[in-house]
Order: structure tokens, then sequence, then C-alpha cells
């Protein structure tokens, strides 16, 4: 274990290999997630140590940063994952880093959750980087070992599942607080040099067999692709770069659409070119905390081309509605809305929903919302305390001399039924005040008594649409035409 103390960095070829990883940090912006300190996955295998041995040198030439190693053991491969753990521990002792190690059964994770062992264990690490991080004030991202190899491998198998640019561009360098310093390094450069070094790691004994398809990739598949190219790795990042900055593109402009009309009309999503309708779905989706796969994104795009309304079940406890012509993605477990909250003179933020009501004696501007609406009220006799709610069976608001029934106002709008409680009914002790869009409640006051008074609602703060809002029936007036 005395090699351990030794740095990998100091022969020519670990100065190419730490200049490739610094590389690395400074083009995708990983020196800010150093700086609030990183919880670092350490395995024991040659992958993970070169990593930790590449931040303590980058801390100790570059800039200081705090480090944790975390290993998880699975309760997979018995005594060897026992072993894995132990060395691991004297790595981290040897070198002066913090350790923390967890134990995780992943075959029962596995069982319960229907997903294979890979991808249990996967979701079962990265669950407890982030339970450390989240029980500290030190650290607040994670560095994992994943490299040029592992990058090739992911996208051969991305590829042959008929994924689209984002899974064929692979493992992204940065994702969320998750940084891969190491992903442009061959993984034969890293058993090279930590060999040459004489710094020792672990094997895993199954990366050796053939059973599951990412191993059998690697053991048979691009063996063979080296016989005539020799470093496929350095082909496929360059794709990877250029399938990720063309779906970046993409993205961008989706959340730009969604940014304009988070529930868009079914017509303006069929307008819009196929690969920015593919990346408009999955942002909706993902907003509700759904990944779709291809299968979904296909269903939805061939209902909507078919015309009509349609709901259909996708990952998350979600569904995908179309409804009256308006699409949006809401949550099974919790798609309601409900709410009630007393208004008093000046700004009242009502953060759950983005949005801001006022209460004034005179008319205010409300040009930094994305959308916002304001009625004089001073023709309505107030009756005790105001307040706003979603609508309630039996509703009714007069005006123009009648007495309408909210219900009949909302359906006559064809404003789909499951944005009706999103437009907040202004109420008082005596019922509706106002319905923002529709009317203010008329109870004949004489012009003379009439004491201003205004009641303005902006959405979106900061100009900034979230995605469960408020509405109101103005935006539907606006769009029926549209329809």
């Amino acid at each position: 274990m005395d090699n351990l103390k030794n740095s990998p960095f100091s022969s020519a070829l670990g100065d190419s290999v730490y200049r490739t990883a610094k590389s690395t940090v400074l083009e995708y912006g990983m020196e800010d997630h150093l700086g609030r300190g990183v919880v670092v996955g350490l395995s024991g295998g040659a992958d993970s140590v070169l990593l930790l041995y590449f931040l303590l040198e980058y801390r100790s030439r570059e800039m200081d940063f705090p480090i944790v190693a975390c290993h998880v053991n699975h309760g997979i491969r018995g005594d060897e994952a026992n072993r894995d753990e132990r060395f691991s521990r004297d790595l981290a002792r040897l070198l002066g880093v913090e350790f923390i190690s967890v134990a995780v059964d992943v075959p029962k994770i596995a069982a319960e959750s229907s997903v294979g062992i890979e991808e249990a264990a996967r979701n079962a690490r990265y669950a407890e980087f982030e339970h450390i991080i989240s029980g500290r004030n030190d650290v607040e991202s994670v560095a994992g070992a994943h490299n040029a190899t592992d990058n090739l491998e992911t996208v051969l198998f991305n590829v042959m599942r008929g994924t689209g640019a984002r899974g064929a561009a692979g493992i992204a360098p940065v994702r969320g607080n998750i940084i891969r310093p190491l992903i442009d390094i061959d993984k034969r450069v890293i058993h090279e040099l930590l060999d040459s070094c004489g710094i020792p790691y672990v094997t895993d004994s199954t990366n050796l067999s053939t059973d599951y398809t990412r191993n059998f990739l690697r053991n048979n598949v691009i063996e063979q692709i080296r016989q005539v190219l020799p470093t496929p790795e350095r082909s496929v990042s360059r794709l990877s770069r250029a399938l990720r900055a063309d779906d970046d593109y993409i993205i961008g402009v989706a959340k730009e659409f969604l940014d304009g009309c988070s529930e868009p009309l079914a017509t303006e999503l069929l307008k819009l070119h196929s690969a920015v309708l593919v990346r408009v779905i999955v942002q909706m989706a993902a907003r509700c905390g759904s990944r779709l796969e291809s299968v979904h994104i296909n269903d939805i795009v061939r209902m909507l081309s078919r015309g009509g309304d349609f709901e259909l079940s996708v990952p998350g406890s979600c569904r995908f509605v179309c409804e009256r012509g308006r699409c949006s993605v809401s949550s099974l477990i919790d798609g309601t809305y409900s709410y009630l909250y007393t208004i008093s003179e000046g700004k009242n933020e009502i953060a759950e929903y983005g949005s801001d009501i006022f209460l004034t004696k005179d008319k205010i501007s409300l040009n930094i919302y994305k959308n916002s609406i304001q009625a004089d009220i001073s023709s309505a006799i107030i009756c005790g305390e105001l307040y706003v709610r979603q609508r309630k069976d039996g509703d009714t608001v007069f005006y123009s001399g009648h007495t309408h029934k909210i219900k009949k106002i909302f359906c006559d709008l064809k404003i789909p039924k499951s944005l009706r409680d999103a437009i907040p009914i202004l109420c008082d002790d005596r019922g509706v005040v106002w319905v923002p869009g529709v009317a203010v409640r008329d109870d004949s006051v004489p012009a003379g008594e009439r004491a201003p008074l205004y009641a303005s609602i902006g959405i979106g703060v900061d100009g900034k649409m979230p995605e469960k809002r408020f509405y109101t029936a103005a935006e539907f007036r606006i769009n029926k035409s549209a329809r």
C-alpha cells in the first residue's frame, strides 16, 4: 500500500492525463462545482481511484475545496464487495480524505422497484450521495468517474436501442450537480497510468462476464471495433459533443416555446418541426416529474395527429391530457388546485402559484409579469374580508342585470376542466366579487358613492411562468378563435 501515497501525475503520461482532465474541468465550468465541495464516488476500481487522485492534485495545484469519499456496498458480490470497501477505506485514510461507507441491499431494491440490478445500483448510489449532501454544508456536488470508454459503451448501447440525439450523445460531462472530470480519458490509459506508478486498485469480477449487455459490448464488440479503429473513444467523443450542442439548441427552442405557453394548443404543437415537438413534449413531462421513453412520445404524437381530446398515462404517475384542444401534463397523485388566500390592501404574494395579487386605490403597472389582469371593483359592495379561492359548485356572479353561473361561463369559454380551479375567484362574505377575465359583481351602487378600488393579478413573477400557476378567463377568450 506504500505506493498509494505516490502521485500518478509526475510522469509524462500522468502529466498528459492531468492536462486533459483539467481542460475538461475548465471547458465545462466544473470549477464552480468543485468550489462548493464534492462527494467522490469511490468504488475502489481504477477509474474512481484515479478520479480521487486527480481531485487531490487539482486541489493542490489550482484551488482549495472540500472532498469527501463515499463507498456504496451494494450487497451483491459478498466477500469481494467487502474487500472493495476495505480497500477504499484504506486508500482514503492514507490520502487523508474523509471516508463514508454505506451498505445498500440493491437486490431487494431491484425486486421492489421492478428494475434491473445495474439500474437499481446506480439509483442507490446517487440517492446516497444526495443524502450526504443534504445533511452537510460543505459539499454540494458529486464527482463521478465515468470516462471516454464508458461514454463509447453508452453511445453504442443507446444507438442499438433506437434512441434520439440525447441518448446518442452519451454521458454528459455535467448533469445537474454531477461532474465527470475523466470523461475525455480512455479507460486503457487510466489502467496504464496506475499500473506504471504501481498504484493498486480492485477489479469487479462481473465486469469480465458477458451476461450483461454493456459487458458484452465492452469485451466483444468494442474490441472488434478496435481492429479497424484503434481509438474509437476519440471519434465517439467528437460525435457526443456535436450531438449535445445540437440537442441543447433544440431544447432551448422548445423551452422558449413553453415559456410563452406552458399548456399549448394541440394545433400549435402540430405546427412545430418534429424535432422541436418531441423536445416540447419531453419538457412538458419533465416539469411534472415524468421521464418519457420514445414509446410514450410516439403515442402522444400519434394521438395529437388524430385530433380530439385524449388522455394517456405516462411514467412518474403522470398523465398527458389534451382537453378541448389544450395540452398539459399533470400528476395523477396531486393534479388539483386547492387554495384560500386572504387579500389585504397592497401586494399579496402567492408564491405557490408564482403570482402576486394587488388591492389598491389606483391603477398600477403590471408590465413585469408574463400575464396579468386588472379590474375596477369599486362598483361592488365589499362585505367583510376579501379572499381568493378556487371555484365551487353553485358559484354565481351578478352582472349586466343577471345572475350568471360560473360553471356555464367556463363551459362557454371552453376552459378545460383541469384548469377551471386554477382561475382564482375573488370573494367576500356575500359571495363572488370578481371572476378575472369575466366580470365584476354589479350591485348598482350610485357613482357618487363608489370608492376607488382596483384588484390586480400578476402571473409569472420576474417574468418566469411557473408550471402550476393561476390563469384568467381572458386567456381563453383570446385563444378561442385559434381553436
